[in-house]
């Protein structure tokens, strides 16, 4: 049943999960209960879109483990973690830029000032996560290769690469001009580079891969002997 489950989330577009914040929006616009009441809603809104982010790649390491690590093999975790001040910064400056636009738009649209700061600040959050918090990154190695779950957007990249398909792996920062794809939360001066054994590329869209594990020493020791220098 588990399974099924993970699957059933794991097919349904990131896009389409993201977009359902367009549903609540007409809902609030519309509200003429009394304003305490949106305190049950509101909140049970949010968390089911983050439950339905968080159940998406959740699910993909779940089917991840049981197809290259069952039975107790070889399964190490890198998640990079939120950067914080950053964070802060932007959901600071979010706040207060949809409370300045709620004071002086709400009468010409006809929405209470806090129908209008509550679609604001729960549309940014739920559908533009990624500015505020980064792109949700996980990196996993296994005994057979690298698994990359990458959200960078209303897209999710869901990659394993067989070690076989590697040619090495090299500590660096990146460099955007030579066209290397970068799957990190942000921006890094500090990762490693994929650098593929076929010369067309790791895939048919990916020449070189940059990744930044938030443990970049860590990483390089659950790599196989010959990756991790």
């Amino acid at each position: 049943m588990k399974i099924f489950l993970d699957r059933f989330i794991l097919g349904i577009p990131r896009l389409y999960i993201k977009q359902y914040p367009y549903a609540w929006i007409v809902f609030i616009a519309l509200w003429t209960w009394p304003p305490s009441s949106i305190i049950f809603i509101f909140p049970f809104i949010i968390l089911l879109g983050l439950f339905m982010v968080h159940w998406q790649y959740s699910a993909w390491l779940s089917i991840l483990r049981a197809e290259y690590a069952p039975h107790g093999g070889k399964y190490y975790v890198d998640r990079p973690s939120v950067p914080i001040r950053r964070a802060i910064k932007n959901i600071s400056i979010l706040l207060v830029g949809a409370g300045i636009v709620s004071f002086f738009l709400n009468r010409g649209i006809g929405l209470e000032p806090w129908q209008m700061f509550l679609i604001i600040v729960g549309f940014s959050l739920l559908y533009r996560n990624f500015t505020f918090f980064g792109a949700p990154t996980i990196y996993v190695i296994t005994a057979s290769g690298i698994a990359v779950y990458f959200a960078p957007g209303h897209l999710d990249y869901r990659l394993f690469l067989k070690f076989g398909e590697i040619s090495r792996i090299e500590r660096c920062g990146f460099q955007k001009e030579k066209g290397w794809d970068c799957f990190a939360r942000v921006r890094a001066n500090d990762g490693l580079l994929l650098i593929p054994k076929n010369p067309n590329g790791l895939t048919k869209r990916i020449e070189k891969l940059f990744i930044a594990p938030n443990d970049i020493e860590k990483f390089q020791e659950q790599l196989p002997y010959g990756y991790n220098k």
